[in-house]
């Protein structure tokens, strides 16, 4: 992919408060993908311009293949794909307004007297100190493309003062550690990562970050809880378009098939411990379709219950935790089991939708089993290890108060726990 245009392209690793007003990071019709890290550690010094210009130096260092002491750093040459992109040109790590990120008018006053989604999250994020409110921002460019490497910070319902408690999407483990054993002076929270690179170098930034920084990154598998509440976050603040393209939700089954085989003898020690399952899964995956001339009419479906949907289907599993959580599969953020603490409404679009499915298909789509895996509308597309959200033309409020909650959200998959609650 060709550098992007318009942005001037140096070696200097800027983290002065000009570069990060004028200068700010492609977000929008970006496709990253997900990632999350423990709190970065920094030492008693700061993480100022010089020595970002430093770290610039050292990653360049890696990326090249420079060697060091008689061992070599670099990528391997079947790894990276030099004869496509070129030669690298630089490598830049600077700071960036967080805030900022997003475009339009994300300006919230305390006298504001909103009580939606985004006011909240404004409302928290206007109280932070503006040490927080800012992301790291890697880019590396080579002649014919560029790849960009961007750490937000947690979520501003939940970053308090370092100096008095932990901060953000730390995991509650690191929190006591941090608390506990160190000053917090001297890590820097920036638990999301979002990356678009080839995947040779995903691993090779992964590592460089981690050494650097004495931390930890991994991959953030976003469930079905997540997509869901951003699809129902982003409805409630940006609204339901007229026109456009397709919504398209892809559901994914964790249910495995029954095989036919003749019966083993008695007593036989072939005989199968899961009463003839295979594990090989059935029916992979399902995509619906819903026109956006639809989309107004489920929701104004889910609006008028007033009470939660629950499938006429439901098995022993539904009072089962246990069993729930064996048929969910892996991903704590699967499985259904946080509808039982959601308000009725809270997700009306949702529930309109189970209920279409269980009455035409007899599908119940809140069963354990069912997950949810991708979902894509005008506004973005968001699926289990990336995201992208689109612009079309220039960034409105609406959008990018929407883009705030949308990324704001993956916060609570990070803490594994709701992080904030509206109405405050």
């Amino acid at each position: 992919m060709p550098p992007r245009p318009g942005r001037p392209r140096n070696n200097r690793a800027n983290g002065d408060g000009d570069s990060e007003e004028d200068i700010l990071p492609p977000f929008f019709n970006t496709t990253f993908s997900t990632h999350r890290v423990s709190p970065l550690f920094i030492g008693q010094q700061e993480l100022n311009s010089s020595r970002l210009q430093q770290l610039a130096h050292r990653l360049r260092d890696t990326l090249v293949g420079d060697v060091v002491r008689g061992i070599q750093i670099g990528l391997e040459s079947t790894d990276t794909p030099a004869g496509q992109v070129g030669a690298l040109r630089s490598v830049t790590i600077r700071w960036f307004q967080a805030q900022r990120l997003l475009g339009g008018d994300l300006d919230y006053t305390e006298q504001d007297d909103g009580n939606g989604i985004d006011d909240a999250v404004m409302r928290q994020w206007n109280r932070l100190p503006e040490g927080h409110k800012r992301g790291l921002w890697i880019e590396i460019v080579h002649e014919n493309a560029s790849y960009v490497a961007l750490l937000l910070p947690g979520h501003p319902g939940a970053v308090r003062d370092r100096r008095t408690a932990s901060t953000g999407w730390a995991m509650q483990s690191d929190a006591k550690v941090l608390e506990t054993s160190a000053d917090q002076e001297q890590f820097v929270h920036l638990p999301l990562l979002l990356l678009r690179m080839p995947q040779a170098l995903k691993g090779v930034i992964g590592d460089w970050i981690s050494t650097t920084f004495d931390c930890r990154v991994s991959k953030l598998n976003l469930g079905t809880r997540t997509l869901v509440t951003v699809w129902e976050d982003w409805i409630k603040i940006a609204g339901l378009p007229g026109k456009g393209p397709d919504f398209a939700i892809s559901l994914a089954f964790n249910a495995p098939i029954a095989k036919k085989e003749p019966p083993e003898a008695p007593g036989s020690e072939e005989e199968s411990e899961d009463n003839g399952t295979s594990r090989e899964p059935g029916l992979r995956s399902m995509d619906i379709t819903i026109s956006p001339q639809d989309l107004r009419r489920f929701f104004r479906a889910g609006e008028q219950t007033s009470e939660i949907y629950r499938s006429t289907g439901s098995g022993f599993w539904e009072s089962d935790s246990r069993e729930r959580r064996r048929l969910a599969g892996g991903n704590v953020d699967d499985g259904w089991a946080w509808r039982t603490s959601q308000e009725p409404g809270e997700h009306p679009f949702t529930d309109a939708l189970a209920r279409y499915l269980d009455q035409h298909l007899a599908l119940n789509m809140f069963h354990p089993s069912v997950r949810i895996v991708q979902i894509s509308c005008g506004g973005f597309v968001l699926a289990q290890s990336r995201l992208k959200v689109v612009k079309v033309g220039s960034v409105s409020d609406e959008l990018a108060r929407a883009a705030w909650v949308f990324v704001t959200r993956l916060g609570e998959r990070l803490r594994g726990e709701k992080m904030f609650e509206l109405g405050f």
